[in-house]
C-alpha cells in the first residue's frame, strides 16, 4: 500500500516478510505523513504486492492538514479496491472538516450497491454523484475521480473505461479543492472524519491511493489499468 501525493509512478513493496512500519507512508515525491489509528494489516497478493486490509471497524490513515491542496482547481484521484462487505457506505479517500459537516470531498464505495462515489459539498447543497458499476464482487478495481472546478463536471472510472453517472443529490458540478478550501483541516484513507467523528470505514483491502493536480484522461486511466491489473 503506497500513499502518493502528486507522484506518477508508485512504488511497490514485494518483500517476503510483511512490510515494515512506516512503508505506507513512502513515495517518490515526498512523504505524506498520515498516521495509522490501529494496526495496520497487510496481504501479499500471488504477485507479490503487499495490500492494506482494513477491517470496517477501526482501521485507517489520517492525518491534520489545513485545506489541503487548496490551490488545485482540477484533479485525480485514484486507488486500487477490493471489497465484499457493503453494509454501509465505505471511504476510500477523503478531505474534510471537523467542526462542520459544509465542506468536504469524499471517494467511495455506496452501501448494498458498491457503485463508486464522489460526495461533495462546498459550503452549500450536498452534490452526490453515483456511478453504475458495482465494485464489491471481491474482484480488484481500479476506482478513479477526475473533477474540474472551472470545466465542470465530475467524471468516475472504474477499471479502464468510465461509468454512467447518477446525480443522486445537487448537481454534477466537478468543483474541486480549491472550492471547499475553507476550513477542510484532514485527510483519510478508510474512513471519513468529520464533525460527527469517524464513520464510514472501508472493509476490505486497498492499494495504491494516488493524488495528481490534473484531469486525467481516458487513455492515461486505460495505460495506468493495464500496467498495473496483473498485480492483482
Amino acid at each position: 500500500m503506497i500513499i502518493q501525493d502528486c507522484a506518477f509512478e508508485p512504488r511497490r513493496y514485494t518483500g517476503p516478510v510483511v512490510p515494515p512500519d512506516g512503508l505506507e507512508d513512502i513515495s517518490k515525491g515526498r512523504k505524506s505523513d498520515m498516521a495509522f489509528a490501529g494496526t495496520a494489516q497487510w496481504y501479499r497478493e500471488i504477485s507479490g504486492v503487499w495490500t492494506l486490509l482494513l477491517d470496517g471497524n477501526s482501521y485507517y490513515a489520517s492525518l491534520v492538514t489545513p485545506n489541503w491542496r487548496q490551490e488545485d482547481g482540477r484533479g485525480t484521484i485514484m486507488c486500487w479496491v477490493q471489497s465484499v462487505v457493503l453494509t454501509g457506505d465505505q471511504t476510500i479517500f477523503a478531505t474534510s472538516d471537523t467542526g462542520t459537516d459544509t465542506n468536504f470531498i469524499q471517494l467511495r464505495l455506496a452501501q448494498t450497491t458498491g457503485f463508486l462515489e464522489i460526495v461533495q459539498r462546498d459550503g452549500g447543497a450536498l452534490n452526490q454523484i453515483t456511478g453504475d458499476v458495482a465494485c464489491g464482487d471481491g474482484l480488484w478495481h481500479l476506482c478513479v475521480v477526475t473533477g474540474d472546478t472551472t470545466v465542470g463536471a465530475y467524471i468516475l472510472w472504474v477499471d479502464d473505461g468510465a461509468v454512467g453517472l447518477t446525480v443522486t443529490a445537487g448537481l454534477n458540478t466537478g468543483n474541486w479543492l480549491d472550492a471547499v478550501y475553507n476550513i477542510r483541516d484532514n485527510i483519510s484513507v478508510g474512513a471519513w472524519i468529520n464533525n460527527s467523528g469517524t464513520e464510514q470505514y472501508f472493509d476490505g483491502n486497498l492499494w495504491g491511493l494516488r493524488y495528481w493536480p490534473w484531469v486525467m484522461t481516458r487513455g492515461d486511466v486505460w495505460a495506468l489499468f493495464n500496467k498495473e491489473r496483473r498485480w492483482f
